[in-house]
């Protein structure tokens, strides 16, 4: 199941997406969404924050990396649009505004620029735009293929990404610009939505290489994968710690998806006890 169907299936469900952000004091706090509005609370579940309150669908937010900024997609109408909005909630604004849907937005290493997932084509491409949602460009072009599930190199020069444009969802890697696109993963199963470590050595995903879904790591360059877990239900979104001892991911494992932090060599699994599945952690 790709990342894209998940998130919609925990839009529609009105379930928590949860995310692990910066606070102003220094230390990391967990931004969710809960049902359908952003909000943040300390890593232990107290001090819940609700940052937005339009009522209105979102899937997905990122945070920039000194704090200040947030970009999150938002239902306009019957479509998906990306806006940007002060840490704090305040002065929101929309950057896209067209009849495709616009979502998953991520701010760059710099802060100036967004990339972003769009079916304006006709299927799902990576795009990217300014800050401020001026000098759109568009990075892939297939013909019903999808491209998706992306993140930013630490230089930025970088983009690794999943892609299905072989006949199944694999993981690439492509230069900011789009170029010299080269493929990480080649199996018949789905190797999706990685993420890189702190240090840009390692990239952890999930797959359902073993029969269910699993979170793997793997150097950048596609090899030395390893297996980090291993049980009968569905483990996703990996996301590593701002030291990269720690990786945080969802599981099915206990029915409802929920969140769960585990050594990044897969020793040490805890339960988090919070349904959602998380996108980011930061200092």
């Amino acid at each position: 199941m790709t990342l894209i169907n998940r998130l919609l299936v925990y839009a529609i469900g009105s379930c928590s997406l949860l995310f692990l952000v910066a606070c102003s004091g220094g230390e990391s706090r967990i931004a969710f969404i809960g049902q359908t509005e952003i909000s943040t609370m300390n890593p232990d579940g107290t001090d819940v924050i609700q940052i937005t309150s339009n009522q209105s669908e979102k899937v997905t937010a990122n945070w920039s990396k000194d704090g200040s900024k947030v970009v999150f997609d938002n239902m306009v109408s019957d479509d998906m649009e990306i806006f940007i909005m002060k840490s704090d909630g305040t002065e929101i604004s929309q950057l896209t505004s067209n009849d495709a849907n616009d979502w998953l937005p991520l701010v760059s290493p710099s802060g100036d620029k967004i990339m972003f997932i769009s079916d304006r084509d006709g299927d799902d491409e990576i795009f990217l735009m300014d800050i401020d949602g001026s000098n759109v460009t568009q990075l892939t072009v297939n013909d019903w293929d999808t491209d998706w599930g992306c993140a930013w190199s630490n230089d930025g020069k970088t983009i690794f990404f999943s892609s299905d444009r072989d006949g199944d969802t694999e993981l690439f890697v492509m230069n900011v610009d789009g170029t010299k696109i080269r493929q990480l993963t080649t199996n018949s199963y789905e190797d999706d939505m990685a993420v890189l470590s702190p240090d840009g050595e390692y990239l952890a995903f999930y797959s359902d290489r073993d029969g269910d879904y699993e979170i793997f790591s793997m150097k950048i360059d596609g090899t030395e994968v390893r297996q980090l877990t291993s049980n009968p239900a569905g483990d996703f979104d990996p996301i590593w710690s701002p030291d990269g001892k720690q990786i945080v991911f969802s599981s099915d494992r206990y029915l409802d998806e929920e969140m769960f932090v585990m050594n990044s060599d897969g020793t040490a699994v805890v339960s988090l006890g919070v349904q959602g599945y998380p996108v980011d952690w930061v200092k």
